[in-house]
């Protein structure tokens, strides 16, 4: 059976208070048991000594003295506090024992050496017994003396005791159940509150914040944690709408020059030349649109897993060749100088791939932004292990440099130039770099250029 938390709570603090008082009732009855029972055997001891100085021997037979004394109607008769004495030689014979016995006898030990207190019944009466080793003046056991006293008095005490605290347990711990079922109630109010609050919460009013308890307690905490949590699903739900707005608007762009441009084809015939000249415009917007969806599709893995980079150590200056490699067509065409001034031996510690990446969006984007004939130039600060990307372009506005790693943003210089772009690349070169414990920063200059700043750990 499920318990609620507010009856788990009632159960944990009754448990705990159970255990107190089981362990304090236990305690109680322990001390007055052990109070009665010393009392009896204080009884008996008095008795023993008493006895013991009218016992003689010879040899290893036991000798009682005064036997008449002890024949007094006090050994007689069955009284509560009456003393039985029973006196046994090593073999079982009774050399003695008190008239109140009649026919019946303390079982003993012959063996024990050691005095030991028990109980016992005899004839149905309660006895607290006592069991003494005799010694000869040779130190040699010849005998045990039993002494009996009866403990109902004591029995009855101690039954009564357990009776009472037994009922008494049971009636304290069914009032505190309620108690604690109340006070529990009362406790978790401000949870309850907290539940029917962020109930009403949904992605209409995701902006809505829980109300903070006066006490700076745990649930002032929980509530504190809740809303943080809130902030950061708002900021994630804004960021998913943006996304989508972003690329809709980003898809609708070549599909638009697409469409328009077969609306151009289908309105009247046309020469061979222009035919051709019109598809490769489609061409164009059609490899603009695979390339935004190959982004897009890149960037939805990047922030949909959780990204493992490998530590591995990369050569720079053989890392950059290969990326180079891969736009050469583009270098030659556009006449842009690459100047590398990186060791040979210099290394980092991060993700091949990972790295590859990042320098593949970084060097495109320098080269998609530079001048016809401008430069490129790859420097290396061994130092602070430092990788700049500097580039002769058209520069970025100083207020538009902190939002240049946002997803689809464009500077609007490029936006109205005839440079095709998404706005990806650099936010997913952002991301890459923060995977890695890489810092990117950038630093531009109106129509003198940009530099690109990757600083390795180290």
């Amino acid at each position: 059976m499920k318990l609620s938390f507010k009856k788990r709570i009632a159960t944990y603090n009754l448990l705990a208070v159970a255990t107190l008082t089981a362990i304090a009732f236990i305690a109680i009855y322990a001390v007055v048991y052990y109070t009665s029972y010393k009392h009896l055997d204080e009884d008996i001891i008095t008795e023993k000594k008493e006895i013991f100085s009218n016992l003689d021997w010879d040899d290893d037979h036991i000798i009682m003295n005064k036997m008449p004394e002890w024949e007094e109607a006090e050994h007689k008769q069955m009284e509560v506090n009456t003393k039985k004495i029973q006196s046994v030689n090593l073999n079982g014979e009774t050399v003695f024992k008190s008239l109140n016995l009649q026919q019946n006898h303390f079982l003993f030990n012959p063996k024990n050496e050691h005095t030991v207190f028990y109980n016992t019944l005899v004839k149905h009466q309660r006895i607290r017994q006592g069991q003494f080793p005799i010694f000869n003046d040779d130190g040699k056991i010849i005998g045990q003396l039993t002494i009996g006293i009866s403990q109902q008095e004591s029995y009855n005490v101690l039954h009564n005791l357990l009776l009472v605290l037994l009922g008494t347990y049971v009636l304290i711990i069914s009032i505190l159940y309620f108690i604690m079922i109340f006070v529990a109630s009362k406790a978790i109010a401000p949870v309850n509150q907290l539940i029917q609050s962020t109930a009403q919460i949904n992605y209409a009013n995701i902006n809505s914040r829980l109300p903070l308890p006066e006490n700076e307690d745990e649930i002032h905490q929980l509530a504190t944690t809740i809303n943080e949590l809130l902030g950061r699903l708002e900021t994630s739900f804004y960021q998913q709408k943006q996304f989508t707005s972003d690329a809709s608007h980003e898809m609708q762009t070549p599909l638009a020059a697409i469409k328009g441009i077969i609306e151009v084809l289908l309105r009247k015939p046309r020469t061979a030349e222009r035919y051709e000249e019109k598809m490769r415009e489609v061409l164009l917007q059609t490899n603009r649109l695979s390339q935004l969806f190959d982004q897009l599709l890149q960037l939805a893995r990047l922030e949909s897993t959780v990204l493992v980079a490998k530590k591995e150590q990369v050569l720079v200056a053989t890392t950059i060749h290969k990326i180079l490699k891969v736009h050469e067509s583009l270098i030659k065409s556009s006449a842009i100088q690459i100047q590398i001034d990186i060791p040979s031996e210099a290394t980092v510690t991060a993700d091949t791939l990972l790295l590859e990446m990042i320098l593949d969006n970084l060097i495109s984007n320098a080269l998609k932004y530079n001048r016809a004939e401008g430069r490129i130039h790859l420097s290396w600060e061994t130092a602070n292990k430092t990788l700049n990307i500097t580039d002769e372009g058209i520069g970025i506005d100083a207020n538009q440099l902190p939002l240049l790693f946002n997803r689809f943003y464009r500077a609007d210089d490029s936006r109205s130039s005839q440079i095709h772009g998404n706005g990806l690349g650099l936010s997913i070169a952002k991301r890459l770099c923060d995977v890695q414990n890489i810092t990117l920063t950038v630093s531009s200059i109106k129509d003198k250029g940009s530099t690109f700043t990757l600083q390795f750990p180290s």
